[in-house]
């Protein structure tokens, strides 16, 4: 490797992250930023990134860097969640793939004039979305959280999908290329299709299983080391690719996407510290490999661009997706206004780009080097098409994060399926006081979530009626992404570890503004939530056996009188939290009150 690819490779990591860094504090998607830092560094710019200089190294970065993403992406998956909506998913996996790569092929053929193979491969290569480039928009929006769960296992697992769609099909158009339309390509075709599937699916759940047992012998020892669950992760991972690859080429993303999803259903201690390094990881991955890529494009090429691939893009978000979305998930949980938001909301990002960049390597040496059965004008034709690859998907990428970027937040606003100030109470703790109150909550019509790490507690809660979720409260990206519903408008934590109260408080205060969260833990909650205790000097374990030793119930009343403390009130199906800085300090009439008294009282 030259001096030049090694100032690419630094270059192209500091840069990225510095954009990454600029782009979470402003709060926008860094996707676009970051392609138009490879554009200034790259070889239209300054010229002091160039990503071919790698040669074939190249292509195995972008393998290996995939092969995280996805592992990346998997673990974020989320059971409980996904189980919202298991028809839709994989309806969009399977019917709805397949319609974006048939709908994307003809519009690449019949719009733009490429040739009909060629444009069966593109067709492959937007199948892909991305979780990198999904889940911040779909942070920024907070969409609900079955919609949430469908459109980020969507982007998680339509990613190997499409890499080995693309691979199988570039491997066929090697076949043609080199021995014309044979009729034994066909069953070549399916043997290259199945075997990375099947050969990776064996791999994933064997290295899944394995690295199952690895964290829990980890998390078991007395004292765990975060290190050691990250390295042991990373370690499966790489593993998984290299061991998928050797069976097949790209059988090492199927692989490691199956084994993200066993291992993310693992319970253990770490688990927190192992999703934050893996997205480190991934960030740090996404921007090295955007500004690779964007640093050989030929901005002078953009005057080659014509109306048509603006009409390509177009008909791909408003066309052939809402298409394959109405078709893919009819008669699935998905409500109509869900399916409607679906239906334009699919951005490419850096994988979509890398498989083109690959693909259109490795088509155009074997078209160059080889000695081909069809005739030179078929021969020159593909080659000018394929050098059109990576243009047409530079504006696909650039359209749909715009589009998705810009337009989404106004159709999910319009649609109603964007979270605003929402009616669910989220008690964080599922303690006895905790239950109760979740419980006389659920009987006057207010929805509840209970969030607890204790998958004991949780299931005690189930026995009393009351659903919750196992999740880490600390984890303020799981709390974005499926610990918190959509509609989601008070919180409440008292866990009783001080500073997971106050980690959670300061996660709700930030998204719902003051007056929408209360914090109750073992001390009094510090700055700049302190606002926010209602323990009034009493800790959260001493009134749990209080609450217990003195019989006490959770219950409504018409007045504060009877009551010993109170949560808040409810007026015309609506809660309200009762802390000093709630928007309305006094509760308005007709309104009735929840809290704790000594014996049962009439509801008001």
């Amino acid at each position: 490797m030259s001096n030049t690819s090694a100032q690419s490779i630094a270059l192209a990591l500091g840069a990225s992250a510095i954009v990454s860094v600029v782009c979470r504090k402003v709060q926008i998607p860094a996707l676009l930023p970051l392609l138009a830092t490879g554009l200034a560094l790259g070889v239209s710019g300054l010229g002091v990134v160039d990503g071919s200089s790698l040669g074939r190294a190249l292509t195995g970065f972008i393998t290996v860097a995939i092969g995280l993403l996805i592992f990346e992406g998997a673990l974020h998956l989320n059971r409980e969640e996904l189980a919202r909506a298991p028809r839709a998913v994989w309806g969009l996996l399977t019917i709805g793939a397949s319609i974006t790569w048939i709908g994307a092929a003809a519009a690449a053929h019949f719009l733009l004039n490429i040739s009909l193979p060629i444009a069966i491969l593109f067709g492959a290569a937007v199948i892909v979305t991305g979780p990198t480039v999904v889940q911040p928009i779909l942070r920024l929006m907070r969409v609900s959280p079955r919609l949430h769960a469908v459109l980020a296992a969507e982007a998680v697992l339509v990613d190997p999908i499409g890499v080995v769609v693309t691979i199988t099909t570039l491997d066929v158009l090697r076949l043609y290329f080199l021995h014309g339309a044979e009729s034994r390509i066909a069953g070549e075709g399916a043997w290259i299709f199945f075997r990375p599937l099947l050969g990776g699916a064996g791999i994933g759940i064997v290295m899944g299983v394995i690295g199952r047992m690895l964290l829990a012998a980890i998390s078991r020892s007395a004292r765990p080391e975060p290190q050691l669950v990250n390295l042991t992760a990373v370690g499966i991972c790489m593993t998984c690719v290299g061991i998928g690859e050797a069976i097949a080429p790209e059988g090492g993303l199927a692989a490691v996407t199956i084994c993200g999803v066993i291992m993310a259903r693992a319970r253990i201690l770490g688990a927190t510290e192992l999703r934050a390094f893996k997205e480190l990881l991934a960030v740090m991955l996404v921007g090295t490999l955007f500004v690779l890529l964007a640093s050989r494009f030929q901005v002078a090429r953009l005057t080659a661009m014509t109306w048509r691939e603006g009409v390509f893009v177009l008909a791909l978000i408003f066309l052939i997706r809402p298409i394959a979305v109405f078709i893919s998930t009819w008669r699935s949980k998905l409500d109509l206004r869900e399916r409607a938001f679906a239906a334009t909301f699919a951005p490419r990002g850096i994988v979509a780009l890398s498989v083109i960049a690959v693909a259109s390597d490795e088509l155009t040496q074997t078209l160059e080097q080889g000695t081909s059965a069809l005739d030179p004008a078929v021969l020159n034709a593909a080659l000018a098409d394929i050098g059109r690859l990576d243009l047409i998907m530079f504006v696909v990428i650039a359209g749909t994060v715009l589009l998705a970027s810009v337009l989404s937040p106004v159709f999910a606003w319009l649609l109603g399926v964007r979270a605003g100030e929402g009616g669910t109470v989220m008690l964080i703790g599922a303690h006895p006081i905790s239950v109760a109150v979740a419980k006389q909550l659920a009987t006057h019509g207010i929805p509840v979530r209970l969030v607890d790490s204790s998958e004991e507690s949780i299931d005690i809660a189930a026995t009393e009626g009351v659903d919750g979720i196992i999740g880490d409260a600390t984890d303020t990206r799981w709390l974005d992404d499926f610990g918190s519903p959509h509609d989601i408008g008070w919180v409440v934590a008292w866990t009783g570890n001080h500073d997971v109260d106050q980690l959670a408080a300061r996660w709700a205060e930030a998204r719902l503004g003051k007056g929408h969260t209360a914090v109750w833990s073992a001390k009094p909650a510090r700055a700049p939530i302190e606002a926010a205790d209602i323990s009034a000097g009493e800790s959260i374990a001493e009134a749990i056996a209080r609450f217990e030793r003195e019989h006490m119930v959770c219950t409504a009343a018409k007045d504060t009188a009877s009551l010993v403390r109170t949560i808040g009130w409810i007026v015309k199906d609506k809660f309200t939290l009762n802390v000093p800085t709630s928007r309305a300090l006094a509760a308005p009439e007709g309104a009735f009150f929840i809290g704790f008294s000594d014996a049962p009282l009439k509801s008001g």
